[in-house]
């Protein structure tokens, strides 16, 4: 109810001419042809949807990588899993100031010392600042799409890979014929939770 109420109510006065106070009136498809026609907003929504193929593809791809490397049979293995949630746990608005505070402080003075001219300027002043975004985007979703990818892997059978070492398979091939199909289900979640979250 607490979701379906002001979506319900956020639809209705989209028909409006109201301004969020005083009166209003119906204004039919007024609001959304306009939206239709205004450039601005086409791009702003064709941005948008680069962003989240962009986070979606790179996520997914980092995420099976990180959780494959961390589902092996590694040295601290535990102690690196709670290191890969951590930035899982802050807010959006700690981690937004904290990288603001790196792209425009810190990167720029390593990039001076050894004359690096991409990096001796605020990458968020820039027209690529979209790269920033993507990466720091990229960097605080892994951490869950990780751990969800960590209980498919974990879900599968060791006994499937022993089988097929012994038949020759092995490396990307095992991943290919085992270890992907088995967690395509993680993966469906995982792309509709990017795509619906980015």
């Amino acid at each position: 109810m607490l979701h379906t109420l002001p979506f319900l109510q956020g639809v209705f006065y989209s028909f409006t001419n109201w301004r969020g106070y005083g009166a209003w009136r119906f204004s039919g498809l007024a609001n959304y042809t306009q939206m239709f026609r205004d450039a601005k907003i086409l791009r702003a929504c064709l941005f948008t949807s680069k962003m989240t193929i962009r986070c979606t593809i790179l996520v997914n791809i980092l995420s099976i990588a990180l959780a494959c490397g961390l589902n092996a049979k590694i040295k601290m293995k535990f102690f690196l899993r709670s290191v890969y949630f951590l930035p899982y746990m802050p807010g959006t608005l700690i981690i937004s100031f904290v990288f603001k505070q790196i792209f425009t402080n810190i990167i720029p003075i390593w990039g001076r010392a050894p004359g690096i001219e991409a990096l001796s300027t605020n990458i968020l002043g820039t027209s690529g600042a979209w790269l920033g975004i993507l990466f720091v985007t990229v960097w605080q979703s892994l951490a869950f799409n990780t751990v969800i990818y960590l209980s498919g892997l974990q879900s599968i059978d060791g006994g499937l890979y022993e089988e097929e070492a012994i038949d020759g398979c092995t490396g990307f091939s095992q991943f290919a014929r085992i270890t992907f199909p088995l967690i395509a289900p993680f993966f469906t979640i995982n792309m509709v939770l990017c795509g619906k979250g980015f």
